[in-house]
């Protein structure tokens, strides 16, 4: 899994050889080319703030921005699309099917056109305020997050259990009362997120269950 932070999408052999050779320029002291210039990499629509976009993404795309999309037919010219900031009612109408947004004409149109799409999950604000908040409301967001996943947005998590926990921290695959407790007091996130074929106990689940925590298995 990787976050806002952590992305690493596979690199074309064109892309591969651009990153080595600027990196040769760096190096031996010679001119960069001008920051600005990105004349031949594909184009990617980020919808927030592209300042959170990884520097190593951002080199790699000619990055553009909602403001610049002439309608939503333009987002066919676009490679990937990177959602970086969303808000609840962008969320809820982009799940609902409903264009009413600029963000959700331009996910709507991208799903429509079969782009890849990134849900980074700094764009999930609510996640921030999860330990105060109804626990129902939250489900109710979360609800709305995996129906995206369903539409084929891939969701970039930060930190799992799975990334959290060595595998010999989990005594053979069983998350016991004990370990639940721990989970869920380390983690600020609502969803938790176990490999597949973690086996949980009931009193794990009860664990879960009344601290708020959404399980998915990945």
């Amino acid at each position: 899994m990787y976050s806002c932070n952590n992305v690493k999408p596979e690199l074309t052999r064109e892309q591969l050889v651009e990153l080595v050779t600027r990196e040769v320029i760096r190096f031996t002291g010679g001119e960069p080319e001008p920051p600005g210039d990105k004349t031949g990499l594909p184009a990617a629509l980020v919808i927030g703030s592209a300042d959170k976009l990884p520097s190593h993404i951002a080199a790699m795309y000619d990055l553009h921005t909602l403001q610049e999309m002439a309608d939503a037919d333009d987002v066919a010219r676009f490679e990937k699309i990177y959602i970086m900031e969303l808000t609840l009612s962008e969320l809820a109408d982009i799940a609902l099917g409903r264009d009413v947004h600029a963000a959700g004409r331009a996910v709507i149109a991208g799903l429509l056109s079969g782009k890849e799409i990134f849900l980074l999950d700094c764009a999930l604000g609510f996640r921030r305020n999860s330990a105060t908040v109804s626990r129902a409301f939250i489900q109710m967001l979360e609800g709305y997050v995996r129906t995206l996943q369903s539409f084929g947005i891939t969701l970039v998590s930060g930190q799992t259990p799975v990334d959290k926990y060595a595998p010999g921290d989990l005594p053979e695959g069983i998350v016991t009362e004990g370990l639940a407790m721990k989970m869920a007091a380390d983690s600020q996130n609502p969803l938790i997120l176990l490999k597949k074929g973690t086996v949980i106990t009931p009193s794990a689940k009860d664990v879960f269950l009344h601290a708020g925590k959404i399980i998915e298995f990945v």
